[in-house]
């Protein structure tokens, strides 16, 4: 079975909706399989999962996490990017993150998280072989920069603890960072292109310039960010 809840929404509709502010994501059960029984463990796990956006101007599209097995990540510095990254990076489109083959749950946030906003979950872990959690989300104001972190490892956090993580940006290495092709409010240009032509592969985010740097520059002084760009608190609540 996987489970999939509220997947994320085009940055064409999020645009529409960039003043929203906190929102949840609610549960849909997709499909189910006997065959799952196998994975199932005795009691199940709940987790309240915050993030907080910490930049200045820098929206952020519907956040995406993902419960999956432990050989997987979904990105490594210096790799490619896979397909469903670079949508999620160049278009904040997080479904198919949800769909990849290791990820057994799936949540996301239903509208934009914005500068200084946080968004929580209550997410319930029930496969003993699926207790990483990995957290994506983009910065939209940009060609494709995400944040979040892969591979988190549930299964030794103890009732009542949390586990706190600041995270920074990277570029998913796919799009050019022209500083004009953007798809969030500050431009509505394009999201993604299948198209690379980049360096092809996952780095730490160089920055944006601003139209005080750069001619042309669709961005403003207030877009620009440093790391770290969000927040993670992790708590083991059952």
């Amino acid at each position: 079975m996987k489970t999939q809840f509220k997947p994320a929404h085009s940055l064409i509709w999020l645009s529409l909706i960039a003043g929203m502010s906190v929102l949840s994501g609610c549960s849909i059960d997709i499909n189910s399989d006997d065959d799952d029984k196998d994975d199932e463990m005795k009691q199940s796990y709940h987790y309240q999962i915050t993030v907080t956006n910490l930049t200045q101007a820098q929206p952020m599209s519907p956040v995406s996490l993902t419960l999956h097995n432990a050989s997987t990540k979904l990105w490594m510095m210096g790799e490619l990017a896979s397909n469903a990254l670079e949508v999620m990076a160049e278009g904040g489109d997080n479904s198919q993150l949800a769909e990849l083959p290791s990820v057994k749950m799936a949540y996301s946030g239903e509208g934009i998280l914005m500068p200084g906003n946080s968004q929580s979950w209550m997410i319930e872990s029930m496969y003993e072989n699926y207790m990483h959690l990995s957290i994506a989300t983009m910065l939209v104001n940009t060609n494709d920069a995400f944040t979040g972190k892969t591979a988190i490892d549930l299964s030794s956090l103890d009732v009542g603890m949390s586990m706190h993580y600041t995270t920074m940006a990277y570029d998913a290495g796919t799009e050019a960072n022209d500083e004009i092709n953007l798809p969030g409010p500050a431009a509505g240009g394009e999201g993604y292109n299948s198209a690379r032509n980049d360096v092809d592969r996952v780095h730490i985010h160089p920055g944006v310039l601003s139209n005080a740097e750069l001619t042309g520059s669709l961005l403003s002084p207030e877009h620009k960010f440093d790391n770290p760009v969000t927040k993670i608190t992790i708590t083991r609540m059952q």
